[in-house]
This record gives C-alpha cells, structure tokens and sequence, in this order.
C-alpha cells in the first residue's frame, strides 16, 4: 500500500467485476452494477485494460475469476443466512458493494467491511460523493493486517462474537506475509462462534504454474511492488489446509477446480477459461461429529 492512496489492486479488482458485466455474454456470475460507479471517473480506463484487444490474457482470466471468486462467497452467505447466520464480515473489502445491492430477502444481515485506512477513506468518500445511504446495520472497520489484528478491530466494533458469520477474505493473502496469514487464521478461530464459515483465496507457487504463468511472473512482480503491493505469500493447497486446520479451525476444505468449473463456467457462453493460479478454500469451526476434521 502507498500510504494515502486507495489499494490498486482493489481498484483493479472493481475494473474486472465491471468488465465482467460489460464484455461477457449473459448469463453472468456476477451482477455488480455498482463496481462502475464506485470507480467513476478512473473507472474507464481500467475495465477497458480487462477487455480491449490488448488486453492480456491473463487480464481476462481475472475478468472471470474474480467474479467466480465473489460469486461463490455469496453463494455460501446465502445458504448460511437461510441457517440463521447474520452477519457477514468482508476482510479487504476494497470496493466491494455487497452491501449496497444485497438481496432484500437478507434484510437482517449485518456487514462489516474491513480493510486499510487508506482504502477506507477513499471508499468512505466515494460512498458520500454518490449520496448513496449507509445501510442499517453496515459498519466500516479500519484495520492495517500488518500492524493489527483483524480481530482486535473487529473486537472494537459492533461485531457480535458469540454469534456465527461469514468471512468473505478473497484477494488478500498473497499480500500478507505468511506470519501475518498464520496469526489472522488463529486470531479468527478464537473469535468466530461455531457456525462459523472463513472464505479465502490463496495463490499457488509460480514453479507448479504452466509455463505461460512463469513467463509473466516478472511483469507482474515489478507491477505490483511499484503499486506498493508486492504479492509475497504462496500455498499448496495441502499447505492451505494445514494452515486452516494448525489455527484450530475443525474442519479445512478446498475447492476443486473442476467442481468450480461444472458449477460456474460450464453454463457460461464465456470462452475465458478459469484461472489456474489461485485456490478457493473454506476454514470452519464447526463442531466436527464424524470424526472427520481434515481437507478434502
């Protein structure tokens, strides 16, 4: 992060949900009609960059799988909602606008967007500049993941611990370092009630990546770390899941990149193909019955 600035990186994934909308042919994962206008006058040039005809190719897999990604996290929130589950916690929430067009079926859920000071305030302005009303029951958490806890910020906010939630924490780990990963996996298995779910993201090595991955790797490195985000945290998924199960969640699941392409690629008349790079992965402290705590 440049201090003072928002995330580039959230303003990029915003440009791909965007773009998703605007250069997919329907039915589309995702209907975040508000990530355009959340960008504004930035927002052009970089949905364009995700479906030009100089966009790279791996410009349009994130075109897809950021979508996915999302897709798949509310997918989870509303099967937990219709169990009674009410409250929704987004780790690096960036431009995230679940809040502002979420189903009215889902009227008692209660949401807590957290992520950088910095991002915040811009959000946060953004939001006023747009006369868009804060919804009852959504509350902002400033928190630095590498100076603080995001469970000591969520401690100090309306959050109810002794009650079930979501966590959506897609587009982070890769940015944290593996300590700080490791310390924010225990901190939320202390503090989320049973009936919890985490949702996360994760990137694999670069050297179990198909060559044209590799080939791109350096591009990519000095992109981010002139945006002041260098990526610098990779998992197997077995690592993941050791990850998920040594912080004390009971129960540890990956999922399948074929299962996630039958279920949301697969209808699609999107030619994209999804993304081999990142992981999909669900920690839950649930209490475990069957004796089956582990991965699968």
């Amino acid at each position: 992060m440049i201090e003072g600035q928002p995330s580039q990186t959230a303003l990029h994934v915003a440009a791909a949900r965007a773009a998703h909308l605007r250069y997919d042919p329907a039915p589309h994962l995702l209907q975040d009609h508000l990530a355009e206008v959340l960008l504004g006058d930035i927002g052009p040039d970089l949905i364009a960059s995700y479906g030009n005809e100089a966009s790279r190719w791996i410009m349009l897999e994130n075109r897809l799988f950021i979508p996915l990604r999302a897709r798949y996290a509310e997918d989870r929130l509303a099967d937990a909602y219709r169990t009674g589950v009410r409250q929704l916690v987004v780790l690096g929430a960036g431009l995230d606008s679940y809040a502002f067009r979420r189903p009215a079926d889902q009227s008692e859920l209660r949401i807590f967007e957290v992520d950088h000071p910095s991002t915040q305030k811009w959000k946060t302005e953004r939001v006023a500049a747009l006369g868009w009303p804060i919804p009852g029951g959504h509350e902002f958490v400033a928190c630095d993941f590498e100076k603080t806890s995001a469970a000591s910020a969520l401690a100090a906010s309306g959050f109810a611990s002794t009650e079930p939630a979501i966590v959506s924490w897609l587009g982070v780990t890769y940015y944290l370092e593996p300590e700080t990963v490791r310390a924010a996996l225990a901190d939320l298995a202390q503090l989320l009630a049973p009936g919890s779910e985490v949702i996360l993201d994760y990137m694999l090595p670069i050297e179990d990546l198909p060559e044209r991955y590799q080939e791109l790797q350096a591009a990519m490195r000095e992109f981010l770390t002139a945006q002041g985000e260098p990526q610098s945290n990779r998992y197997r998924s077995q690592e993941i899941l050791d990850r998920i199960l040594e912080a004390g969640f009971s129960r540890a699941q990956i999922e399948e990149h074929p299962a996630l392409f039958d279920r949301y690629i697969a209808p699609l008349a999107s030619t994209i193909p999804i993304s081999e790079r990142f992981g999909l992965a669900v920690a839950s402290n649930a209490k475990v019955t069957d004796g089956a705590a582990g991965g699968t």
